[in-house]
């Protein structure tokens, strides 16, 4: 009796342990609105320690951004994670970002970003990416190049991608700033180089938020597709 009550007891907790892995792989694999925000806010409290020393940024922080990046780490097990602080040419923390992908047929994944004054959310599915800044919808990027405002579904801003040497970066059709192309080598020439070749010398706030936006995808996804 008290063996059949055992190898029972066994058999209930080994179905239960299925259960969890399944349940655990199906919000993996399709994750519903409330376990994307648990994740961010997982996401968020994780980046808590280095956001509180970020340098606040204008125009000439903006000049300073580097490539190199410090408390980096990246994970490829069921899913794709990575996290990371940018800084400036002269070692100063500027953005913190925190990416997770989930298992998936198409991408499908969720990317946080903060810098001192603002945070970005970026809910990304197959070529599309919905971008909430301080909590706001702000609208929509597609084909990871152009943002379509939330307000009337009108292009705000987006990346040229034709050029070779640099990616411009337009707002309401004017070029703002240029991102860098990827840099390979060792660290010190990451440290060096600068995250933005061209920034407009009266870059207007909403401006930055656009451009940052664009920025941080184009930079993350650079980092976790390498």
């Amino acid at each position: 009796m008290a063996a059949v009550l055992i190898l029972t007891f066994l058999s209930v907790a080994v179905a239960g342990g299925l259960l969890y892995l399944v349940f655990n792989l199906m919000t993996e694999y399709k994750p519903g609105k409330k376990k994307v925000q648990q994740d961010l806010k997982q996401m968020k409290d994780k980046l808590g320690s280095y956001t509180k020393d970020l340098v606040p940024i204008n125009k000439e922080e903006l000049e300073l951004f580097s490539l190199s990046q410090i408390h980096q780490l990246s994970k490829k097990k069921k899913t794709r994670t990575a996290r990371g602080v940018y800084t400036t040419i002269f070692h100063e923390p500027i953005l913190a970002y925190s990416y997770k992908r989930y298992l998936s047929s198409g991408l499908n994944a969720v990317l946080y970003a903060r810098t001192a004054d603002h945070e970005f959310a970026f809910r990304i599915q197959g070529k599309e990416v919905k971008v909430v800044i301080d909590n706001q919808l702000a609208g929509t990027i597609k084909n990871n190049d152009t943002f379509y405002s939330i307000r009337d579904n009108r292009v705000v801003a987006q990346i040229n991608r034709s050029n070779t040497a640099y990616l411009p970066v337009l707002v309401n059709n004017k070029e703002v700033a240029q991102v860098s192309m990827p840099v390979t080598g060792n660290k010190e020439k990451l440290l060096s180089s600068r995250a933005f070749t061209f920034i407009k010398s009266d870059i207007g706030k909403e401006e930055e938020k656009l451009l940052l936006s664009l920025s941080i995808l184009e930079l993350v996804n650079r980092e976790v597709d390498s």
